[in-house]
This record gives C-alpha cells, structure tokens and sequence, in this order.
C-alpha cells in the first residue's frame, strides 16, 4: 500500500512540475529572442561601418567606376529587405565635393535599394512549401482539438520516467537487501533516508541552472522520506505513532522552506499534499477528530501564508479540495451526535479560513475583468459549508439552530462586502454582487430552515418587495433576479400554506358526532394574514415599477440572462394582485362559512349556503373589478368578460337553486338569509350592464350574436328570479312543487312576452334593428312554447289569464309594429317633398 501510495506522489509532482516547464520554455525563447536582436545589432555596426570606409573612398576618387563600386559595397553584403533605408541616409551626407556625376551614379542606389523592403512581406513560395505551409496550419488546428495532449507534449517524459526508474531502482535494490538479510529493520529506514538525502543534496547542486531536473530530483527525495517513516511506523513499528507524526511534520516543513529557498511552486504543493497524507499515513483508524481537524487548520494556515506571500494559485486549490474531502468523509463514516459541538466549530473555522483566502486573493487580482474562478470558490465554499451544517444537524436531535447558523452565514458574506467597497483598492462590481447574491440566498434559506409554513411566506414576501425595490434604486439586475425568484418562492409558498386552510374535524366513535378541531377567528388568523401579507408585497412591487421608470440599457450586470423587462413584471405582478386579492376572501369565507355556518355536532348540513356566499362573493368580485377599471376595455378582454358571465350566471343558476330548495324545502337555513340572493341578483345585472355598454368595442356582425346572448342571460335570471319569489311568497314545503310549476306555465310566457315587448319599444328608441329582430324572434318562440306545450297543462283559471295577458302584450307590440311603418312612410314622404322644392 506504501509503495502504491509512494507512486501516487511521484506522479502527481511530475503533472505538477508541468506548469514549470511552461515557464522554462518561455525563458528559452525569450533567450533566443535576445541573441536574434544581438546578431541584428551587429550587422547594423558593421554596416555603419562600411559607409564610413565608403566616405572617405569618395572624397579622393568621383570616377563613375568608383560609383560601381559604391553600389557593390553596399548592396552585396546588406540584406535588402533588412537595411535598404541605411544606405540612402548615409549617402545623403557626402561632402560637397562630390561632382554631379557621383550624384547622378548614387540615385540609382536609391532607387534599387528602396523597394526591397516589399518582396519580404510577399515572399513566393514553392508548391512543396504551400503544401508544408498547409501541413503546419493543419496540425495547428488539430492541436486546439485536443487540449490534453497538448498537456501531455508539455511534460518532460524523459526526466519524469528517469526519476521513476531511479526511485524504483532504489526500491528494488532495498527489497532485494531485505529478502537477503542484509539490512535489519533499523538499517533499512537508515539507508532510505540516506538515499532521500544523496537525492535531495544532489538536487541542491543542481538547483542554480536545471531548475525543472532539479526539483523532480527533490521531489523524489521527499517521497522517499515520507515512504520511509511510513514504512518504520508501520512495518517496522520503529517509531510510535506520535513520533512518526512529528516526523512526517518536520519533513513537511523542511519542504516548505526549501520551496521557498528556491521559489519553486511545485516543491510547496509536493510539500502540502505529503503534509495532508501525512495523517493518513500514520493513521491507526482510532484518531481524534479534534487533533486532526486542528493540524489540517494549522497547516493551511502555514501553508496558504506562503502561497499568499509567494503568489502560488495552485496551492489554493489543493489546499481547497483536500481540507473539505477530509471534512466530507470524516462526516460521513465517523460522525457522532456527541460530535456536534467540535465539528461545528471546525466548519466554521474552515469556511471563515477559505472566505478570507478567497476574497485577499481577489482583492489581488484583476481590477478591469472578474476572474471567475474565485467567484465560483466562493459560491461552492458557501455551498459545502451549507451542506456540512446541513448532514450535522439533519443527524442531531434537540433544538434547530441551522437556520442561525446559516444567518451567521450571510452576515460573514455581508462583512466581505463591506470590507471589499470601502476598502481603497477598486473592486470589480461582478464580485460584489456575487457576495451580496450569496448573502441574499443564504437570508431566504435560512426562513424556511428555522421558522415555520406561514412565517415563511410572510419573509419571503418582504424580501421579495424590498429586492424589487432595491433594483429601481440601483439598476443592478442581481436585485431584479433574485426579487424574481422570492416572488416565485413566495406564491408556491402561499398555495402551500392554504392547502391547509380547511375544516378538519373527526368522528367520535362512542357518540357518533363530529368533533371540530380548528375552529379559528375570523380574518384575524394565520392563513388570512399571510395572504394580507403577501397581497400588500405584491401590490407595493406594482407601484414600485410604476412610479420609476427604468431602461433596460441602463441596467448593471447579469446581461446575459433572458430577465424579464419592467413592463412584463408590471403585468405579473398586477394579475398576481388580483389572483391573490381573490382568493385572501375566498378562502376566509369558505372556512369560516364552514366551520360556523354548515357545521353542526350531527354532522355537516347540504353545504347550499357556502357555496352560495362563494358565488356571490366571486360575482360582486368581478362586478368591483369592472366598475373600478377605468379603462377602456380591448377586445379580448371584452370577450373573456363575455365568456366569464356566462360561466357566472350557471353558477348563480346552480347555487341560488339549491340555497332556495334548502330554505324552503329542506329548511335548513333560517329564511332571512335568502336575503343574501338579492345581492347577487343585482351584482350579476351590472356586470350585463357594462357588457352591453361596451358592446360597440366588437363588429356589427358580431353585435346582433351578442345582443342574443345577453337578452338570452337576462331572461334566464328574471325566470330563476321569478321562481324565487313565488316560492318566497307560498313558504311552504308542500306546495314547493307545485308553486314551481305553476310559475313555468303561467308566469314564464307572460314574463317573457314582457321583456320581449320592452325589448321592442328600446329598439325603436335607440333605432337598433338588431333588438326589433330580436324582440320578433323572441315572441315566435313565446307563442310556439304557449301554443304546443304551456296550454294543455293549464287550469281553466290560468288559461283565462295567460290568454289575456299574452293577447295584450302581442296587440301593443303589433300596434307599436304598425307605428313603425307609419312613420318611416312620413320620413320617406318628408325625403319627396324637400327633393321637389329642391
């Protein structure tokens, strides 16, 4: 297992000296680079060189000849892509005692010497150079596809593979002295920390020039040195456990100081992850949680200081990883409730230790852009933390503090923030809001985690409109995102907690009565006042995005997400408001009417009365909706109204029924209360009101459809109207019946034939063809239904009077027809009459 172990380490140093490497190679180039200048550098001496010899030439000869050999002089050694400029400056310095003729030999030197510079930028290639030019872009591609082996090119094979033949050698070597004899148990750990030595000694010697060789040799070392004590404590049982820790302590720390001594990142993180092992190694499986936990927090402390000082990200990570790994699993296969109180206090201590790491590290970073790496650290630091607290307190009975601790959360969040803005360097605003989004998530957690159904709602809808608010202030999308989800959290809340909000009641087995178990005040309850609650968020975040106008250019942050603009949370928010506004009253009557109308010791009564209240309650709902809308109404919204009477006037049909026949017939109620349909009857007759007010918003092909409908409506609640009042005015269940029947072959043809005159006579006010058709029509289904089905089932008494009745009303509408003939012949007399003067 040791040796397993050993090689585990080797080979993670030597992905580690990786990262080394990179640097090296950049050195190399930079080298090169430094000789290219240097060799550039000289050819430009040697060429000031030759114009000086070229000058002094051409003071004691002018000969055309000596031209010729000007050009070659300075034209055959000089590149001419590189120092054509060169020449032409310093030719323009000849003295004056040059004649025209050399003058006139030098311009040409300008003229060949100035265009080499273009053929560089346009070198011709060869078609076997467009093919390997070809090759290199392709391969160049390739190598973007896969970023691991590119990782794997970068790793020096050849050092790496030699240190672990050399290690395994050692380790063969040593087995093979073991299975001889040859070496006792003390002597054994003695050589393998004199080998460990030699291996680190030779590394110092080689540390000034081959850096990368150096520390893969140094590395071994201290793998070797920790293979060693693992081996004496627990093969040999050389050194007890305490004495085996220390050492692994004292191996780590001369690790660290050595990375250090020669500032090398791979040593400390080698150093780090032995420190880290070294429990494990020396682990006899019956530890102290308080003694480990204290040495991994002291070790951090150690370690990540150096790395702070020294600048090594790395070590963050391992660091990072390896402390809540331990965490995790310690709490996962060790974890007692006697436990509590330690592990508690040691999450905290790593997660203030890591909160600190990470906020210093990003205060050090980049002000211009978000190094996103440290934002996702935070959020995950948070989350494990979270999640550590969570699997302790979900094990422990007793008292919840986890709802406190996760407050104490947020406030360490809040304390970065402060510290993070008033600090004096700048801050990237992306971190800022990742804390503070942090922080709000923790606050809405901690509700649901310590207090109960209700009272959660009750937060969430406050801290929803308090969000809402904030964003109109600061513009910062962070704000209006999170107000987005606590308005969803707050309405699934509320569905949640209503759920609940109904009669519970049981049935005594010995008496065989019902026995009521939450009887609760009326409107002042826990149910009611949370939807008070909740309804006043939602109506305060409406006027909110009302009063402040704001441009969705001119918001910060989160422009990546698909957020919603101001007018559609506008909108949300104003249905939500009537969605919630209706159902706080809603539910309120139906409980209460419930449990102090309908319920009784033997058992519950037809329930005729709830339902009733709740269909009055939704009919004057909507009535007061209508009448408040000051608006004018669109289209649709005028056809969902239509639709929406129609449905309520079923329901009233329904309900008002069954309140009658439990009144009067079954008596369950006491009769005053039928004063209640009144309310209804005329709430339902406004809402037809405004229908046909409006009724122009739509097509004239469509008016005469509706004006069918709506008469249709309104004599359909005349006659339930009609049957209630003959039924109120008999008061007696024997007669029920047949008062009803009565009604429907007396009453309802002379009723009917009445609207269908009073539709006549509005016809011929307002001059609306469609309502005169609609009155003609409506008689012919009168005298039909009169005719074949109402007189063969009258009395001799009722015949008399329906005749009478329905003979009048059919002569006034006749002689209202006649009327209207009468005077669209003086109209069109009227017409001829002006036509001939004219």
């Amino acid at each position: 297992m040791e040796y397993l172990i050993f090689l585990l380490l080797v080979i993670i140093f030597i992905f580690l000296i990786s990262n080394s490497q990179k640097s090296s190679k950049v050195s190399t180039k930079l080298n090169t680079t430094e000789q290219k200048i240097d060799v550039l550098y000289q050819m430009l001496k040697d060429l000031h060189e030759s114009v000086d010899s070229l000058k002094k030439n051409g003071v004691h000869t002018v000969d055309k000849p000596i031209t010729s050999e000007v050009e070659q002089a300075v034209t055959a050694p000089i590149p001419p892509a590189e120092v054509s400029p060169s020449p032409v400056e310093s030719i323009s310095i000849v003295p004056e005692t040059i004649e025209q003729p050399v003058l006139e030999s030098i311009d040409p030197i300008e003229d060949t010497n100035t265009p080499p510079p273009l053929p560089t930028s346009e070198i011709q290639h060869t078609p076997e150079e467009n093919h390997r030019q070809q090759t290199v872009d392709y391969n160049t591609a390739s190598s973007y596809e896969s970023k691991f082996m590119k990782k794997l090119k970068e790793v020096n094979w050849l050092n790496a593979i030699g240190i672990i033949t050399l290690v395994l050698g050692i380790g063969f070597f040593v087995k093979y002295a073991i299975d001889q004899d040859w070496i006792n148990e003390v002597g054994r750990v003695a050589l393998g920390i004199a080998v460990g030595g030699i291996i680190v000694g030779i590394a110092h010697k080689l540390s000034s020039k081959y850096h990368v060789f150096s520390s893969i040799l140094m590395g071994g070392g201290f793998a070797t040195f920790y293979t060693t004590i693992t081996l004496a404590f627990r093969e040999y049982e050389i050194f007890n456990q305490t004495t085996a820790f220390i050492l692994l302590i004292v191996i780590t720390i001369l690790a660290v100081l050595l990375s250090i001594a020669y500032k090398r990142q791979e040593l400390a993180i080698f150093a780090f992850i032995g420190g880290m092992l070294s429990p494990l190694l020396v682990s006899t499986g019956a530890g102290d949680h308080v003694v480990l936990f204290s040495y991994i927090l002291l070790l951090n402390i150690g370690v990540l200081f150096v790395a702070i000082r020294q600048k090594w990200l790395v070590v963050d990570k391992f660091s990072y990883v390896l402390t809540f790994l331990y965490l995790l699993s310690w709490i996962f296969s060790k974890y007692q409730v006697a436990h509590q109180l330690s592990a508690n206090i040691f999450i905290a201590l790593f997660y203030l230790q890591f909160m600190v790491l990470l906020v210093l590290r990003y205060i050090n970073s980049s002000k211009e852009k978000s190094d996103w790496q440290h934002l996702i650290y935070i959020v995950t630091t948070n989350f494990i933390a979270l999640l550590c607290f969570a699997i302790i307190h979900n094990e422990s009975p007793g008292t919840n503090y986890l709802g406190a601790i996760i407050i104490g959360m947020a406030l360490v969040n809040a304390m970065f923030i402060i510290v993070t803005t008033r600090g004096g360097k700048p801050i990237n605003k992306d971190f800022v809001y990742t804390l503070l989004a942090v922080t709000i998530g923790l606050v809405s957690l901690s509700i649901p985690v310590q207090l109960s159904k209700v009272y959660i709602t009750v937060v969430w809808a406050i801290e929803m409109s308090v969000l809402l608010w904030i964003w109109t202030r600061t513009k910062a999308n962070l704000f209006r995102a999170g107000a987005i989800i606590l308005a969803v959290l707050t309405v699934l809340s509320y569905l949640m907690d209503i759920a609940d909000f109904r009669v519970v009641y049981e049935i005594d087995t010995q008496t065989n009565k019902t026995v009521l178990l939450n009887s609760l005040p009326i409107l002042i309850n826990r149910y009611t006042i949370t939807g008070i609650v909740v309804l006043l968020s939602l109506i305060f975040a409406y006027f909110t995005l009302n009063k402040n106008k704001i441009e969705e250019e001119s918001t910060i942050g989160l422009k990546q997400l698909p957020l919603p603009t101001q007018i559609v949370l506008q909108r949300v928010y104003y249905v939500l408001t009537i969605l919630i506004s209706f159902l706080v009253g809603y539910l309120e009557i139906s409980f209460q009417m419930s449990s102090r109308v309908e319920y009784s010791a033997d058992g519950f009564i037809s329930g005729a009365m709830r339902s009733f209240a709740l269909a009055t309650y939704t009919i004057v709902y909507i009535a007061t909706y209508l009448f408040l809308s000051k608006k004018k109404p669109t289209q649709s919204f005028y056809t969902l109204s239509f639709i929406f009477s129609i449905l309520i006037l079923f329901i009233f049909s329904v309900t008002v029924t069954s309140f009658r026949y439990a009144i009067f017939y079954n008596a369950d109620y006491i009769q005053a209360s039928f004063f209640l349909h009144w309310i209804t009857f005329a709430t339902l007759l406004y809402i037809y009101y405004w229908l046909y007010k409006h009724l122009s918003i739509v097509t004239e092909q469509v008016t005469l459809w509706l004006n069918g409908v709506l008469f249709i409506s309104l004599v359909v609640m005349f006659s339930i109207e009609l049957d209630n009042m003959m039924v109120w005015i008999n008061n007696l269940p024997e007669t029920y019946y047949y008062t009803l029947s009565n009604v429907h072959s007396y009453g309802y043809p002379i009723l009917w034939g009445l609207m269908a005159m009073l539709l006549m006579v509005l016809g011929i006010n307002k001059q609306k063809t469609e309502l005169r058709k609609l009155s003609l029509i409506s008689f012919g289904v009168i005298i039909l239904k009169f005719y074949l089905y109402d007189v063969w089932g009258m009395s001799q008494g009722g015949k008399i009077a329906s005749f009478v009745v329905l003979g009048i009303i059919l002569l006034v509408v006749s002689f209202l027809l006649e009327r209207i003939k009468l005077l669209l012949k003086d109209k069109e007399a009227n017409k001829d009459t002006s036509s001939t003067e004219e």
